[in-house]
């Protein structure tokens, strides 16, 4: 019997500074996981963190704490709906749950929610321990100001080195492709690209084109890439939201499809309630140039 316990320990980073309740104060966190054989608990608890109060007050939103992760190549997550902070900063709850193992959840997660329209912000964050995320890609360009998350160098680079360093990321996914079994993370009638998938956790270096979704990125704590007849795909995490619609000016990430499951809820996205909008998880999906390193609408 006491083989089948399991208990984790979650370490918790403070991902926005704005929701301490005191600047002197003393943070903390906690996010404790257990599982008995069919059995599985959660405890979670803060200090120092802004009051629900005034979180309803300033902008109709609450807390929500989340675990996200992965199963059979399908992105999972499990809400445990409101958290409750009182005037003091501090907030604490038990839930018992069934379902998936412990280890099928890769990232603890504490939202702030938008009541209304159901826009997220990531107010502390914390990786599983038995969790092993990807290396860190290795080389980094020498001398100079710093270097850009392709490795090429942050100013001054020539087109020619933008692109070499974006060759380092197509060989490395490319790497990542034949070790890695393909995930069905789409529905095979529901996918447009035809692509294999596989799920990038390393948000620490980004190719230049997907800087400007790292707030999603990080806020969901992957991105996805898709190889078909050497054409390479790049799915950012996200609703059917114009909130969370990565380049919506550009309009690089046009195509929005949802996790294997979610098609059966729906026609055509143009035609989803909000409810479901809010509800369903997918994918905004664009083409990587091979040529250019820059994504273009699929």
């Amino acid at each position: 019997m006491r083989g089948d316990y399991r208990k984790y320990t979650v370490d918790m980073k403070l991902q926005n500074e704005s929701f301490r309740l005191w600047k002197r104060g003393i943070d903390g966190a906690v996010c404790v996981l257990e599982s008995y054989r069919e059995k599985r608990s959660v405890y979670f608890a803060v200090s120092n963190l802004l009051p629900s109060a005034s979180l309803m007050a300033e902008g109709n939103r609450e807390y929500r704490l989340i675990l996200m992760g992965v199963d059979e190549g399908k992105v999972i997550h499990r809400d445990f709906g409101s958290f409750f902070v009182n005037q003091k900063g501090e907030g604490s709850f038990f839930r018992k749950f069934g379902g998936l193992p412990v280890t099928s959840y890769t990232h603890c997660l504490l939202l702030a929610v938008d009541r209304e329209n159901g826009k997220t912000e990531t107010i502390l964050s914390g990786t599983m321990p038995f969790y092993q995320a990807q290396p860190e890609e290795s080389g980094k360009t020498a001398g100079g100001k710093g270097s850009n998350a392709d490795g090429s160098a942050a100013d001054g680079d020539s087109g020619s080195e933008k692109k070499t360093g974006m060759q380092s990321f197509f060989r490395r996914w490319q790497a990542e492709m034949e070790e890695h079994s393909r995930m069905d993370v789409f529905a095979a009638s529901a996918d447009e690209t035809g692509a294999r998938w596989i799920r990038i956790t390393e948000t620490g270096q980004l190719p230049e084109a997907l800087e400007s979704c790292r707030p999603l990125i990080e806020k969901y704590g992957h991105y996805l890439v898709g190889e078909k007849k050497n054409r390479f795909f790049a799915g950012v995490p996200g609703r059917f939201l114009q909130a969370e619609q990565p380049c919506r000016e550009t309009g690089c990430f046009a195509l929005w499809q949802p996790i294997r499951g979610g098609e059966k809820f729906f026609r055509d996205p143009a035609e989803m309630s909000e409810t479901l909008q809010k509800e369903i998880f997918g994918y905004w999906i664009g083409e990587m140039d091979r040529d250019t390193g820059m994504v273009k609408a699929f």
